[in-house]
């Protein structure tokens, strides 16, 4: 009876190991997850801002790009990715 209440509470320290690993793993995943989606979010909104200082400096070159910057200001919030593909 002893030996089966040892093993018995071996099995629960193992399993509770276990369980404290599997959780801490599972929080350093969504920290560096977290990490990499602030890194990406800061490098598309560098990205963004660039793209917008080319274009400014493209309608700055041509008199008539002024109202074209406007109409393209509108529909670049979302497709900012797919406008690269579809030009290169």
């Amino acid at each position: 009876m002893r030996r089966k209440e040892q093993d018995r509470l071996a099995r629960m320290d193992a399993d509770y190991q276990k369980r404290t690993e599997v959780t801490e793993f599972n929080m350093r995943r969504e920290e560096k997850n977290r990490a990499a989606e602030e890194r990406t979010a800061k490098k598309r909104l560098k990205r963004q801002k660039k793209k917008q200082r080319k274009k400014e400096k493209k309608s700055k070159l041509n008199p008539g790009g002024e109202e074209h910057r406007k109409e393209e200001s509108s529909d670049d919030d979302g497709d900012s990715d797919n406008d690269g593909d579809m030009k290169g």
